[in-house]
């Protein structure tokens, strides 16, 4: 994982999957305080079915447990139980930018910058790690 830091937050970021960890409260931060993003709102929502194999945190190395967070199906993502924190798998950031409820232009630009941020770094890591 690289760690980068964003606007404030420092975010790790996965190169091999493209995933993003975002440790407890910073997922809130960077959508400006969403309501819906809050780590007791999410810790709130009940296991998502699914088939989809879980992840361990990397923080405690528990198993992670998947939720749907926004709207509709929303989008998949995994949470520890412990609080530690999400992980995103590569497009899920994006989606949930989508699928959010009341979202605002405002945090959307932050997303969209975050993202920029995120995967030029990976451009100039690779670049890096190939010479």
């Amino acid at each position: 994982m690289f760690v980068m830091e964003y606007d404030g937050l420092e975010l790790d970021h996965c190169p091999q999957c493209e995933g993003v960890w975002f440790d407890a409260t910073e997922l809130a931060l960077l959508f400006d305080g969403h309501p819906d993003l809050a780590d007791e709102a999410i810790a709130d929502l009940p296991d998502a079915d699914t088939d989809e194999k879980g992840r361990r945190c990397p923080m405690c190395r528990r198993s992670m447990r998947k939720v749907n967070i926004g709207t509709g199906k929303g989008v998949l993502v995994d949470v520890c139980g412990q609080d530690h924190g999400l992980f995103f798998d590569r497009g899920e950031v994006a989606a949930l930018a989508v699928a959010l409820p009341g979202r605002d232009d405002r945090a959307s630009s932050r997303l969209l910058a975050f993202l920029g941020e995120t995967y030029r770094g990976d451009r100039a890591a690779s670049e890096t790690e190939e010479s």
